[in-house]
């Protein structure tokens, strides 16, 4: 069990969730109520899709990961885990930088390319909350698996709010996840209940804000 446990925690880094939230808005087939939510993502091109992906892959998740692995070898963080809340401020930092790198990239390339404001608010989101999540860090070990599982469904249902009919199935796969991925962490007594659902709010109103306030 604890093996599985151990497995399902390495499949929901908080690193690698939002490529999820890429992949479910990129590739379900859905129709939505306006031009502009509906012009740039299930019907884009896939070579587009795929830079996308690609972009993200970059910038969220080999960019940070090498960062970890170079903390790591030079003994800023004991272990990848970071079971110290104090080891977690500078991977978070740095969260947040690879996030606002990526933002600024993608607010430049606005020009000669449409970007969806959708990926643009949600990049930000993930800066908003990886930057409150520093500050919460200092006081307690606040989930990141909790957050990132939170900002998956927060991006998700903001996804789903202008589109004719609401993926209700995946919005419901998404939740579970998150109640898995919540529990296995309690599981591994990584985290206490307050921990893991404060991280899983604040994942969740970083999205539900960034993308509602996003022009």
């Amino acid at each position: 069990m604890r093996k599985i446990a151990v497995l399902l925690s390495w499949i929901f880094l908080p690193l690698f969730t939002p490529i999820y939230g890429l992949l479910i808005v990129l590739y379900l087939p859905v129709q939505s109520n306006s031009f502009l939510a509906s012009e740039s993502l299930y019907m884009l091109d896939p070579a587009v899709k795929f830079l996308f992906l690609l972009l993200f892959l970059v910038f969220i998740v080999l960019a940070p990961g090498l960062s970890l692995l170079v903390l790591r070898l030079n003994k800023t963080i004991s272990s990848l885990e970071m079971e110290r809340k104090e080891e977690r401020l500078t991977p978070i930092a740095i969260m947040t930088f690879y996030c606002l790198v990526l933002y600024v990239f993608l607010i430049f390339q606005t020009e000669n390319a449409m970007i969806p404001s959708l990926l643009k608010a949600m990049v930000v989101g993930g800066a908003l909350g990886s930057f409150i999540a520093y500050f919460i860090t200092k006081k307690m070990k606040i989930s990141l698996h909790g957050m990132g599982m939170g900002s998956l469904f927060g991006f998700v249902y903001m996804f789903s709010v202008p589109l004719e009919e609401s993926p209700i199935t995946m919005l419901i796969l998404v939740l579970l996840a998150g109640g898995i991925v919540l529990s296995v962490r309690l599981f591994l007594k990584a985290h206490t209940l307050k921990e893991v659902g404060l991280g899983y709010l604040l994942g969740f109103a970083s999205q539900f804000i960034s993308i509602y306030f996003y022009p």
